[in-house]
């Protein structure tokens, strides 16, 4: 009963998430312009780098880890915790790194106008 319900949920999601940008994409576009969707597009771009390099693909080792030490539930746990606790420090190092890039910009284009 689970996998369906999951497979109907996942289903559902990936075809609004088809959808959603196709019927926003006009509205969006008359409202904020080319301009602004070009702000929007280039300041997402930088910050999908960001959280890419926070992520470093732990969501996937994770998985991976988990499954193999699922017999053993101290094992398991103490894999959870330990692939948690990278993520929270790559996620942290990466928004510190990040905040500064941005200060930097900010300051780069507060003084040259």
């Amino acid at each position: 009963m689970h996998l369906k319900h999951n497979f109907i949920y996942n289903t559902i999601y990936q075809i609004l998430s088809i959808i959603f940008p196709i019927a926003t994409g006009p509205y969006l576009s008359r409202v904020i312009g080319a301009h602004g969707i070009g702000i929007y597009t280039f300041t997402t771009s930088i910050v999908s780098y960001f959280i890419l390099f926070g992520v470093l693909g732990l969501n996937t080792f994770g998985s991976r880890e988990i499954a193999y030490h699922q017999d053993d539930i101290e094992k398991r746990s103490r894999v959870f915790w330990e692939i948690f606790l990278l993520k929270l420090l790559s996620v942290t190092a990466s928004s510190v790194i990040f905040l500064i890039f941005y200060l930097f910009l900010v300051n780069l284009f507060l003084f040259s106008t």
